[in-house]
């Protein structure tokens, strides 16, 4: 356990040395006798640096070597301050540097996943109205309903367009970006979170059902067509429910229950909602 006196800490951390016995007093941290001078008091150097970030004040090493030469000059007889102490602090304080701009990089990298589902999410509606365009259907667009809605709808007519025409809460308000699961070129699905960007999530493994688990509602953009879904926490046996407009009619089907959304389904959903579009 590396220490050092008291005096020293406080040159380190730019206070008065009573300041320093009161933050210790504070953060209930104790003082240790000095290995040479029983009178002196110490603290070891993790303490310090726990105080430096409660704090917000930096370690002025320079104040610690200016100490130890004085110490030299003035008190031959003790021992100065061990080297690898200095070498120590010095990396604490560059370690502690390197972890905020680990979380610095961390957010660039949160706001740059964000920026890349944006422009996936408009190339694919790109792609699809110039699809709809070639084969002259009118444009989709998926807005999300109401979850009370969608349960009464899903009793009375689970399999029929809703010829009603509701108005969303959220009209007029900017889309959610949804997490997407997408189809690519190459046979794979990739996994895009708004928050943490692409996710190494195999479909159908443990860790695709507890992310799942995790969150509200998704789009899915597969072989065989598009769909966006949410979830009913009040719904145990069917708790997510998969919806696509097609041609101003809104149809909602059960996706069914977490154990039960395998990719397998995920495409057989969009196959089902993508056959309105010819028969609409």
């Amino acid at each position: 356990m590396t220490t050092l006196p008291l005096a020293d800490g406080a040159r380190m951390l730019g206070i008065h040395p009573k300041t320093l016995h009161h933050w210790l007093t504070q953060a209930q941290m104790p003082s240790y006798p000095h290995p040479s001078d029983a009178r002196l008091k110490c603290l070891t150097l993790h303490h310090l640096q726990q105080l430096a970030n409660m704090h917000a004040r930096p370690l002025q090493f320079s104040a610690l070597a200016h100490a130890s030469s004085e110490r030299q000059a003035l008190l031959p007889e003790t021992d100065p301050l061990p080297i690898s102490l200095a070498l120590e602090a010095d990396l604490i304080q560059k370690l502690s540097h390197l972890e905020m701009q680990v979380a610095t990089l961390q957010q660039h990298l949160a706001g740059l996943a964000l920026e890349l589902l944006q422009e996936r999410t408009q190339h694919y509606e790109q792609r699809l109205q110039t699809l709809e365009a070639r084969l002259g259907l009118p444009p989709q667009q998926d807005r999300p309903i109401s979850a009370l809605q969608s349960a009464r709808e899903q009793r009375s007519q689970p399999d029929t367009p809703l010829n009603t025409r509701r108005v969303h809460p959220a009209k007029g308000r900017p889309r959610a970006i949804l997490p997407l699961i997408e189809y690519l070129a190459n046979g794979t699905y990739i996994v895009i979170c708004p928050y943490q960007g692409e996710l190494a999530l195999a479909p159908d493994s443990p860790a695709w059902f507890a992310w799942l688990e995790t969150i509200s509602s998704l789009r899915f953009l597969g072989q065989q067509g598009r769909w966006s879904a949410y979830r009913d926490k009040r719904r145990a046996a069917h708790g997510w429910f998969a919806y696509r407009r097609i041609n101003g009619h809104q149809y909602v089907h059960v996706l069914g229950s977490p154990h039960e959304l395998t990719i397998a389904h995920f495409e057989q959903m969009a196959a089902t909602l993508q056959s309105y579009v010819t028969t609409s």
